[in-house]
């Protein structure tokens, strides 16, 4: 495809040089950051040692480059910390005094969050960071105001489970290690005279709001704070859930927050205007750049706000002293700068994003609109840009949301002149409406008119977004998937470079043949249970030999308007894996920590059969499963007492179920679950324990070989005579931290002489068994795999 004489003249080149040098640099933060130092500095090594090799680099570039390798790795390394003052002193509840460092974003004017440099624990001197959500009225909160709150300090929770957002490693990102809870009654504003730095950034977040409030009299819900999220950022007005889900759907979230191409639309208008008004081109280009600025602050510093403000402002500055800079350069550059102040923003989506989007636009988008010279401008350009960043971001956004707008590239085709008009208009309009006397009548005026561009935004948006199949759902691609899309990318726009199109196809077809042959894994016939980490809850995944699955129990409702257990664990666990289909959900009974994600669950699965213990419960969380059945047409099941209700070869799933009454109807009524699949047998309690399993156990098998514990560990779940009866080998409990003390020291005394496996101390567990030996294993939370705890044991 290229000879060596070919790749030694694009390896003298200057531009690809630079953009080699920031891509080694960003190898360095990259390898401090996941603890992979030793094999990151082996490959390098390994291709500097080829490059030599080849005579592609001699020792001296080997040597620079080797420098920045280790430049960012140790510059990470110096800036990014692994814990703080604070994450000593958590749990605990006191009184904090700090000052608000971020700008707060609000949540129905009930809730506020925002990072918190704290000075003082109690009256103990601090200098750290922490994660502050504080319930209640919030209004007066804002940037750079100090505090004096009682709040209750926390560590935020890890990734135990496979495919699980890690909240700590996203808040080490900000150089944070905790979070913090407080109510708003326990808040206190303290009255100073604001340092100058934050009361510059006090006074641009107000002017910022006040702006608002003017446009809130003449653009209602959701036009605003569409309008808002375009111009000022997605902080500054909390969009509505429908709407956010319409823009994502068809593929125009990043609408939503300000971003680089918000800048370029800005400017571009800004410079036409000018022109038009003839003004000589320094005091344009002046301008310009001052307006870029102004704009970049009112945005609250994004990542790719700065990205494109910096770009922009390098170009501007090379044409008042008549020099041009590459473009690919000058976005490695800045890349580069940018990572020098804050190595993490390496780890930010939107920073991915925007250097991914602006390289695709720099390279494929350029020569491919160099192709096309006979087509006019104002044809191609809306048609490329948004094919072109598609591609390039199309798989991030599948790593890191296991989802690909279907129809993106036509709905930012239809808006990408309107949103250009918008912006401007926004944007012109506010900084306009800043000064007081001429705010109301100038959002009045430009208010008429961008509401009715808003509104064929909004309709443009929920048209594509109520399309079948507009948001498909998609399995997570690995790095090494990553690494061969991207370099087809390459490959392909440089052949087109050289006309080489038929090369450029044969790479394209041979890369995507592979692509699809590593998304194929090898199927198990195993039998596995996976036993999800949800603390003190139940939720376990069943896979059948044929690929069939089950689960039983869903884990926790979510908290204050947050998200079910279902939706941050299991859900993205299945969709990860491509799983759509459930054969059955078990929900053994109705108590929130058990059924609290059913909703979730079925909402976002095809579920076959829906099975309950009962319909006869008025609970907020059956009630909601109920409803959401009735709204899907969910088919669902009353189980019986010893039921089979699923078999395959050598596989059966029986549920059984005690008439319990009294105080503990509740938990004692709960579906019990049998697994058997030849010589193995897996019992699920549920919440149930002695009483119930006594009532059934004339149905239930000698010598099984893995026991669910009832009750997370609880009392009176357990005795001498069932153990006796199951002769289990091991004993599974899923719980985590509470308040009940579970797990119950007389139980695990019980239990002593089985093998005691606890999701608190192993993290997720997986079972995995042929059906005559089984695998013990547990989630390792640093190589983000299961890690096999057991060797394979005979089973009875």
């Amino acid at each position: 495809m290229w000879n060596l004489e070919q790749i030694r003249d694009i390896f003298q080149n200057k531009n690809f040089m630079m953009f080699c040098a920031s891509s080694v640099f960003m190898c360095g933060i990259l390898a401090c950051f996941y603890g992979y130092a030793i094999i990151f500095a082996g490959i390098f090594t390994l291709f500097m040692i080829i490059l030599l090799y080849l005579k592609l680099f001699d020792f001296k570039r080997i040597l620079v480059f080797t420098l920045i390798f280790y430049s960012g790795f140790f510059l990470t390394f110096c800036k990014i910390k692994n814990y703080d003052e604070l994450l000593s002193m958590a749990p605990v509840e006191t009184t904090f005094t700090g000052r608000i460092v971020s700008i707060p974003t609000f949540v129905d004017n009930t809730k506020a969050k925002f990072f918190f440099e704290v000075e003082k624990v109690a009256n103990t001197e601090v200098k750290a960071k922490t994660f502050v959500t504080i319930k209640g009225e919030t209004e007066n909160l804002n940037i750079g105001k100090k505090l004096v709150l009682k709040g209750k300090l926390n560590k935020p929770f890890h990734a135990t489970n496979p495919s699980q957002f890690d909240y700590s490693r996203y808040l080490r990102n900000f150089n944070t290690f905790t979070t913090m809870y407080a109510k708003s009654s326990d808040v206190k504003i303290v009255k100073e005279d604001l340092p100058l730095r934050w009361k510059s950034l006090l006074a641009m977040n107000n002017i910022r709001n006040r702006v608002l409030k003017v446009h809130a009299k003449y653009l209602k819900s959701p036009n605003l704070e569409v309008l808002g999220g375009i111009v000022f950022g997605d902080d500054a007005v909390a969009t509505p859930e429908f709407i956010k889900n319409s823009f994502i759907n068809s593929g125009l979230l990043h609408i939503l927050a300000a971003s680089g191409m918000n800048v370029a639309f800005i400017y571009t208008f800004w410079f036409f205007i000018l022109k038009f008004l003839k003004v000589p081109f320094k005091p344009s280009v002046f301008s310009g750049m001052f307006i870029v600025i102004l704009y970049t602050f009112m945005t609250g510093l994004g990542a790719s706000v700065i990205r494109a403000a910096l770009m922009l402002l390098f170009v501007l500055a090379g044409k008042l002293i008549d020099r041009d800079a590459h473009s690919v350069s000058l976005l490695s550059l800045v890349a580069t700068l940018m990572l020098i102040y804050n190595p993490a923003y390496i780890n930010d989506v939107s920073f991915q994003l925007s250097f991914l989007v602006t390289f695709g636009l720099l390279t494929t988008a350029n020569i491919l609109a160099q192709k096309l010279e006979k087509i006019p401008n104002w044809i191609k350009i809306p048609v490329l840009i948004p094919l072109v960043a598609q591609f390039w971001v199309a798989p991030i956004q599948m790593f890191y949301f296991n989802t690909f707008s279907l129809y993106s590239v036509f709905a930012n085709i239809s808006t990408v002149s309107l949103v250009s008009v918008i912006s401007f208009g926004g944007f012109v309009s506010s900084v306009i409406a800043i000064f007081p006397p001429v705010a109301d009548i100038t959002c009045k005026v430009f208010d008429f008119f961008l509401n009715y561009l808003l509104n064929i935004l909004i309709f443009i948006s929920n048209f594509f977004a109520n399309l079948k199949y507009c948001l498909v759902q998609t399995t997570h691609p690995n790095l090494f998937q990553l690494i061969l899309y991207y370099a087809m990318l390459l490959s392909a726009t440089y052949l087109i470079k050289f006309d080489k199109y038929k090369k450029a196809f044969f790479t394209i077809l041979g890369v995507s043949l592979i692509l699809l042959v590593t998304t194929l894994k090898p199927v198990s016939h195993n039998l596995e249970i996976i036993a999800f980490d949800v603390q003190n809850a139940d939720s376990f995944l069943i896979k059948t030999p044929e690929n069939k699955y089950f689960m039983i129990d869903t884990g926790k409702a979510p908290y204050d308007s947050g998200n079910s257990q279902a939706k941050i664990i299991m859900l993205k666990y299945l969709k990860d894996r491509g799983i759509k289909n459930l054969e059955g959900v078990i929900v053994t009974h109705f108590d929130n920590d058990h059924s609290g994600g059913a909703v979730d669950i079925i909402s976002n699965t095809k579920t076959k059969t829906l099975y309950l213990n009962t319909t006869s419960v008025d609970t907020n969380t059956a009630l909601k499963i109920f409803e959401t059945s009735k709204q899907i047409g969910q088919k669902f099941s009353i189980a019986q007492n010893n039921k089979e209700i699923y078999t395959e070869k050598d596989l059966s799933i029986k549920t059984f179920k005690a008439d319990i009454k009294g105080k503990d109807a509740s938990n004692g009524c709960s579906i019990i679950t049998l697994l058997s699949y030849k010589d193995f047998d897996m019992l699920f309690m549920g919440d149930a324990g002695i009483e119930a399993f006594n009532k059934v156990k004339k149905d239930i098998p000698h010598n099984i070989e893995v026991l669910k514990v009832g009750h997370h560990g609880g009392p009176h779940v357990v005795d001498e005579d069932m153990l006796k009866h199951l002769n289990n080998e091991v004993s599974l409990i899923s719980t985590g931290i509470n308040y009940f003390g579970h797990p119950n020291t007389g139980t695990l005394d019980i239990l002593r002489n089985t093998k005691i496996l606890r999701t608190d101390l192993l993290n997720s567990i997986k079972i995995s068994t042929d059906g005559n030996q089984y695998e013990v294993y547990s989630y390792d939370t640093h190589q983000k795999d299961y890690e096999i705890l057991h060797k394979v044991k005979s089973a009875y």
